[in-house]
């Protein structure tokens, strides 16, 4: 994916982020995640969902990073920062950033705010800071990311203020949490659809409405036990049901499947 900006996001950030967090609820939630999923298929704007994880969070800019490992070369999505910014991370920057040099000791969510994992004072004496971040008036961020083997970065969400606003609290921290496990499967997901789309288009597959309700289940993350209790089935017969529906894809695994049901609109996001 290719460097890309927008000036001014959709969602305009409130002075306070922990009444922002404080008046998120359900629907809210349920909708983010929704255009997550969207956009993983290329029916959102990965821009407007990352406006509007700014705004609920209470940053200012907020940065989705492709990593293409094993070099760490990064393309960037970011709202509310200069074009020459991006740029710049995807050429340079990236390489100097100190967090990333200690994502192998994330915790298992891979939330975290960066001056909590990192000495405030140890990073605002780097390059990546006086250089990088400083011009652009951006001082602490909140961020997922998801690593690969041997700590290498696969993608990563930050979302950043500038010193002069509070730091991040747990509220923030427990909406990013929420997300991240969506972030993750709906980056997959889109990975997965780029690996298969330079192939010949296949027969369209016809899959049952219980195959169809099983996929759709995976595909919000789901467990085949969470899945058997949404659709009062044994985990046995979803995942029997699963199966089905990978062999008659050719997919080998669950995220395969998913992928390319979706990409057939077989199932929903």
């Amino acid at each position: 994916m290719p460097g890309r900006f927008i000036g001014a996001p959709s969602f305009r950030p409130t002075a306070g982020a922990s009444s922002v967090s404080a008046r998120l609820g359900e629907p809210a939630l349920a909708h983010a995640v929704g255009r997550i999923y969207d956009a993983a298929i290329g029916q959102y704007e990965w821009l407007s969902v990352l406006g509007g994880l700014s705004a609920m969070l209470g940053g200012t800019t907020a940065v989705l990073h492709h990593f293409r490992s094993p070099q760490r070369q990064a393309a960037s999505t970011a709202v509310n920062t200069d074009p020459v910014n991006i740029e710049l991370y995807d050429s340079h920057y990236h390489k100097t950033e100190p967090k990333l040099a200690v994502l192998p000791m994330l915790p298992g969510d891979g939330v975290f705010i960066d001056h909590a994992l990192l000495s405030e004072a140890a990073v605002v004496r780097t390059e990546h800071y006086n250089d990088f971040l400083r011009p652009q008036d951006v001082h602490s961020c909140i961020n997922w990311f998801e690593v690969g083997p041997q700590g290498v970065p696969q993608a990563g969400v930050s979302i950043w203020r500038p010193r002069h606003r509070e730091g991040w609290g747990g509220r923030e921290v427990r909406v990013l949490r929420h997300l991240s496990g969506h972030l993750r499967r709906a980056l997959r997901v889109e990975r997965r659809l780029a690996e298969i789309a330079p192939r010949r288009p296949q027969p369209r597959v016809e899959l049952t409405r219980r195959e169809q309700d099983c996929l759709s289940w995976v595909a919000r993350g789901a467990s085949s036990k969470e899945a058997a209790r949404r659709l009062e089935l044994s985990v046995y017969t979803v995942n029997e049901y699963v199966g089905s529906a990978m062999r008659k894809l050719g997919a080998v695994t669950r995220t395969e499947a998913v992928a390319m049901s979706l990409a057939q609109g077989l199932i929903e996001g």
